[in-house]
């Protein structure tokens, strides 16, 4: 009886999961869903480049910045309570952004998409933290992370086929139509899982600085401040590499994505492997010198002309594969630290990566104009390893304080 028990209880805790995942993956896949159109986007509202890249950085800002509000809803109102009305306000401003001609309209869909979907990455870590055990946390986070990362590399995948054999306004359509159906979902599927005497507990501006102040805590989302920059970096200027290089049409430029979506599921799962064998310190150092080697090389190639097609694939499906092995262990390892604050403590993460990809496109672009591929690649390095080294370091004092106690 009782093992009929546990097999049922990973059946519907597989359930929940798989829509819990399916709202995180709408947050990011919404970013770049449509960034193949956007010479499309500014000829359609008459709109100017600083305008069209507007609507991306406005959506990510403000999907980094509600994490503030979300995270700490979750803790006190509930996880279900919090995901079904931001799956609603997801959907509305999609449809607003389907069915808009005027360009400040469609802007204030794009925030409203931002303001609703914020839910889907908090929530989804708070619900895995509150129904997996510390054994089985990792490999359900593995799962969670490689659906939030899907979405970003998928979006100009989808996006490229959208804006070469339909209106790229479809899009929007396109995510309208899946906000229904993960509300639909998860309003069946999910329960309750925030425990009630939970409910009436407060967050306090203390309880951001107690999540900011811990050296663990600050180290690995700094680590995942400078990996998301990396990687939106790759997103925004990868488009701009394969036509200066290769000049490959719109339609086989989606496909360039592939091997950062492939080596990102590979890392995951890796990554939530290693966790039964390795410490979350040892993956999160040694992924993170592995990514920074990555971009070293990448630079090297791209500065002495060696770049083949190849080489491109190679590189991003390394940075990927990496990156994705890192993701598990950080949001595992903030869960562990605050128990009783899963929930603010993912939002602030989410706020820091976020932050993240919103700067990376900017001061990318500023770093192009200013010294070309050498000085957004060298700059990327550096960041890296600055991290990486600053994670090696905390996670070694934080071990030695352990040891000590």
């Amino acid at each position: 009886m009782e093992k009929n028990g546990d097999v049922k209880m990973e059946s519907r805790n597989q359930k929940i999961l798989l829509g819990l995942s399916i709202a995180a993956f709408l947050g990011p896949f919404t970013q770049t869903i449509y960034t193949p159109s956007l010479p499309e986007v500014g000829h359609f509202y008459a709109a100017n480049q600083f305008m069209v890249n507007l609507t991306i950085s406005l959506y990510t800002f403000i999907l980094a910045a509600n994490q503030f509000f979300v995270g700490p809803l979750t803790d006190t109102r509930g996880r279900k309570a919090t995901l079904l009305p931001g799956l609603l306000i997801f959907m509305t401003g999609s449809l607003i952004c389907f069915l808009s001609s005027n360009y400040y309209l469609f802007l204030f869909g794009r925030a409203i998409q931002a303001f609703g979907i914020t839910t889907g990455s908090v929530v989804a870590a708070a619900v895995i933290g509150d129904i997996y055990t510390p054994h089985e946390r990792g490999k359900a986070m593995s799962i969670y992370q490689t659906m939030v990362f899907l979405g970003p590399v998928l979006g100009p995948v989808i996006g490229s086929f959208i804006s070469a054999y339909a209106d790229w306004h479809t899009a929007f359509a396109l995510l309208a139509a899946a906000a229904l159906f993960a509300y639909l979902y998860n309003h069946s599927i999910l329960p309750e899982t925030l425990p009630p005497d939970a409910v009436s507990k407060k967050i306090t501006v203390q309880t951001f600085f107690n999540i900011i102040s811990n050296r663990a805590a600050s180290a690995v989302m700094l680590l995942a401040f400078v990996q998301f920059y990396g990687y939106y970096i790759f997103l925004v200027f990868l488009p701009t590499l394969l036509d200066e290089l290769f000049h490959v049409s719109l339609a086989v430029k989606g496909l360039f994505f592939m091997p950062l979506t492939a080596g990102i599921v590979l890392g995951t799962l890796l990554g939530g492997r290693l966790q039964t064998r390795l410490t979350h310190a040892s993956i999160l150092v040694l992924s993170s010198y592995g990514i920074g080697l990555v971009v070293a090389l990448f630079w090297g190639f791209l500065h002495w002309k060696l770049l083949t097609i190849p080489a491109l694939i190679i590189f991003l499906l390394g940075y990927g594969i990496l990156l994705g092995t890192s993701l598990p262990s950080q949001s595992t390892s903030l869960v562990n630290l605050f128990l009783n604050e899963k929930g603010t403590a993912m939002g602030v993460y989410n706020f820091v990566r976020f932050t993240g990809a919103a700067i990376g496109p900017l001061f990318g672009t500023t770093l192009y104009h200013l010294g070309g591929d050498d000085a957004l690649y060298i700059t990327l390095f550096v960041f890296l390893l600055g991290s990486a080294f600053v994670i090696q370091r905390t996670m070694r004092q934080t071990i030695a304080l352990q040891k000590g106690a």
